[in-house]
C-alpha cells in the first residue's frame, strides 16, 4: 500500500512515518479509527459515557449537490466519535454540529 505524508503544504509519496505524524494511505478497506499497528501499544483514555456538546456551528457543502455526501461523512465521523453530534433543522433545512472542541 502506498503511503504519502503532508509535507510543505503538499501531498507527497513516503517510506516511513514518525510516531504521531499523520499518513495517508490509498486503501478502501480503512475506516475511521482503524488502529494500525499494535493497539496494546495506544495510550488508553476514559471518556465521559455521555458528555455534553459544548460548541455549536452551522455547515454547508460548497455545492448543493454535494450534501448527501457531507451528511454521509458526519453520519460516519458520528458514529466513531462521542464528541461530535448533527442535527438537521426541521424548519431552515440547515446542518447544525455539537461538539466539544
Amino acid at each position: 500500500t502506498e503511503m504519502c505524508i503532508p509535507s510543505n503544504g503538499e501531498i507527497v509519496p513516503a517510506d516511513h512515518a514518525c510516531p504521531g505524524e499523520i499518513v495517508i494511505l490509498a486503501d478502501d478497506t480503512l475506516k475511521l479509527n482503524d488502529i494500525l499497528g499494535n493497539e496494546k501499544l495506544l495510550p488508553h483514555k476514559t471518556w465521559i459515557d455521555n458528555p455534553m456538546p459544548l460548541l455549536r456551528t452551522t455547515v454547508e457543502p460548497q455545492k448543493p449537490e454535494q450534501r448527501e455526501a457531507l451528511l454521509n461523512a458526519l453520519a460516519e465521523i458520528a458514529d466513531t466519535d462521542p464528541l461530535l453530534h448533527f442535527d438537521i433543522d426541521t424548519v431552515t433545512h440547515e446542518i447544525m454540529l455539537s461538539f466539544l472542541g
